[in-house]
């Protein structure tokens, strides 16, 4: 059984090249109205920045979703730089996800007493405006297996010469 679409029901682009969230938000305006929208590529477009979803609306509600949408003020995609490392890929932060990143130059706020990161110029050091966090995006100099066994290796030496103290405490 082949099913015959009318003109007026066949989907139609409303907008093009939106963001994720600009997209889901004029979705959401048009839904509020009762125009019956689409967001092609919406799960795509989340997921990777640099990928854009199209609104999509039935024929007959072309107009009306037109009129809509024509008052909605959305920020325009310019407003915040977007910024690329070495590779050309685009920054995101290391939590949230955003975009909305920049470098970052002076004291990091850490959690752990006594310690003091201090963020200089080229160090690879972040600021997400989105979530507030500082993150460094450049690998450290040595491998978490040299710090493995350099820790085995002192707490190695500490429990040898606990058990002198305690040999030698034994004898006299």
């Amino acid at each position: 059984m082949t099913q015959v679409f009318e003109d007026h029901n066949r989907l139609v682009v409303l907008r093009s090249g939106l963001s994720q969230p600009d997209g889901a938000l004029m979705r959401s305006v048009l839904e509020s109205r009762g125009i019956h929208a689409f967001l092609s590529g919406e799960h795509v477009a989340g997921l990777n920045a640099g990928l854009r979803a199209n609104l999509m609306v039935r024929a007959a509600d072309f107009e009306e979703a037109q009129k809509a949408i024509s008052n909605l003020a959305m920020m325009p995609s310019n407003a915040f730089p977007v910024r690329h490392d070495a590779d050309g890929e685009e920054l995101a932060c290391l939590r949230c996800g955003s975009s909305r990143v920049h470098t970052y130059e002076g004291r990091v706020p850490t959690s752990l007493p006594f310690v003091r990161i201090t963020a200089e110029r080229g160090q690879g050091w972040y600021h997400c405006l989105q979530c507030g966090s500082y993150y460094n995006d450049r690998r450290p100099r040595f491998s978490s297996l040299s710090i493995a066994l350099m820790w085995g290796g002192t707490l190695a030496l500490a429990t040898l010469i606990g058990i002198w103290v305690i040999n030698w405490i034994k004898w006299l």
